[in-house]
């Protein structure tokens, strides 16, 4: 503030003129100081300062909330697809297995097949075919088991349909294969039917 000069009256004299007066500025607090300047008090300041805070933990919650959400869409997704996948190979084999009674037919057919005259060359054409459909059935993934007399019974790939005596072959082994077994991959389509001895 300013200087002010005081100014005395009395009756009947001259004016009288005192020495300058200085008035003394008030004291400020750094918090009215800060208050001044900003517009806000220190309370308003702590407030502001509390509702930042929260709304950085919202939001760091809101982004693993968001991250867990993505994961376990993605887990979802990835378990969908193999869902289908199996889904997909399962349709896929029941369909090859249909297949498999055709072939075998063809198989007995060209098996019993004559030797000589036209006949035998009618039947190589059905060899031709028999090799054509085998073809196309391992492009899709269906193989045949591989079995042969004196092979060890494994009921996993074998289905024994009799059990017989016999000189030729030790205990539970293959006398003669009556049916080809295929599978798909590691699953078993059909199992091969065997004889076995005791």
């Amino acid at each position: 503030m300013g200087k002010k000069t005081k100014i005395k009256l009395n009756k009947g004299s001259e004016p009288e003129v005192n020495e300058e007066i200085r008035e003394e500025e008030p004291e400020i607090s750094a918090e009215e100081e800060q208050e001044t300047e900003t517009g806000f008090s220190q309370e308003d300041f702590d407030k502001l300062n509390e509702e930042l805070e929260e709304a950085k933990k919202k939001a760091q919650e809101n982004l693993e909330s968001w991250q867990r959400e993505r994961a376990d869409f993605s887990n979802y997704k990835k378990r969908i697809e193999r869902d289908q996948e199996v889904s997909k190979k399962k349709y896929k084999s029941d369909v090859l297995e249909k297949f498999i009674p055709v072939l075998d037919d063809l198989e007995l057919a060209y098996a019993h097949r004559p030797e000589d005259g036209e006949a035998a060359a009618w039947a190589e054409g059905i060899e031709l075919i028999i090799r054509k459909f085998k073809s196309l059935l391992e492009n899709d993934g269906l193989t045949k088991i591989d079995v042969k007399a004196g092979d060890k019974l494994d009921p996993n790939i074998h289905m024994a349909v009799s059990l017989e005596d016999s000189d030729e072959y030790g205990s539970d082994e293959i006398i003669e294969v009556l049916q080809n077994g295929y599978r798909m991959g590691e699953k078993i389509v059909r199992p091969a039917m065997v004889r076995v001895a005791r």
